[in-house]
């Protein structure tokens, strides 16, 4: 349940039911996602478009790809809009930020920061609600912000930068998580340990599996 309605379907068509079992936004969608700022995304066709609470249409189907409102807005792509970019809608369906970016990873989620991560070409960077730059592109990899680091790839390794865009912590593991709860999980070798936003272990690399730290 997401917003006092949860997702169902059947047969093959998807629609909303409440906490007493009703279904209350009928099966007709053929693909949907939970409701989340007061909107559903739903896909009709190859098409996808937001509806509320009523089951309205709220902004029509239209892109080719969309994702859930976050923090006021919703990335979506449209493949005949200039070559073919993507962008972000306010909730009445109004592009704030025009299609520019190849791709995203991330949206303005309060996890993120206030940060959303994007592609141009092969570079991912960072871009504000504005759709202004923060921190360019020029990472070969990277991921979103979470508890102020985000994890980077340099020359084939990863290690973390600050909002302003500084390397915080040296770019020498094979593999990162995101912070969570004030540890990251890192790869060297073939083994996983934990690190402090320092970049100093505090769990030196001996597992063959981990995961990252969760309540």
């Amino acid at each position: 349940f997401s917003e006092g309605l949860a997702l169902v379907e059947i047969g093959d068509k998807r629609g909303f039911i409440n906490r007493a079992g009703e279904i209350v936004i009928k099966p007709q969608f053929d693909f949907a996602r939970s409701f989340s700022e007061g909107l559903a995304l739903v896909e009709i066709g190859d098409k996808r478009g937001f509806i509320n609470r009523a089951g309205e249409f709220v902004i029509k189907p239209q892109f080719d790809f969309a994702s859930p409102f976050s923090e006021g807005l919703a990335e979506v792509f449209i493949s005949d809009y200039g070559s073919g970019k993507r962008g972000y809608i306010n909730r009445a369906g109004e592009f704030v930020i025009k299609p520019q970016f190849d791709y995203k990873q991330g949206d303005f989620s309060e996890g993120s920061e206030g940060l959303a991560l994007v592609i141009i070409g092969d570079k991912y960077g960072y871009i504000n609600r504005a759709g202004e730059f923060v921190i360019k592109p020029q990472f070969g990899w990277a991921s979103p912000f979470s508890e102020g680091l985000a994890a980077v790839n340099i020359g084939g390794k990863w290690g973390f930068i600050n909002q302003a865009g500084e390397i915080v912590i040296y770019p020498r593991f094979d593999w990162v998580g995101s912070f969570s709860e004030g540890l990251a999980l890192v790869n060297i070798g073939d083994k996983w340990g934990f690190i402090n936003p320092t970049g100093k272990f505090v769990i030196n690399p001996q597992f063959d599996e981990a995961g990252s730290f969760s309540k």
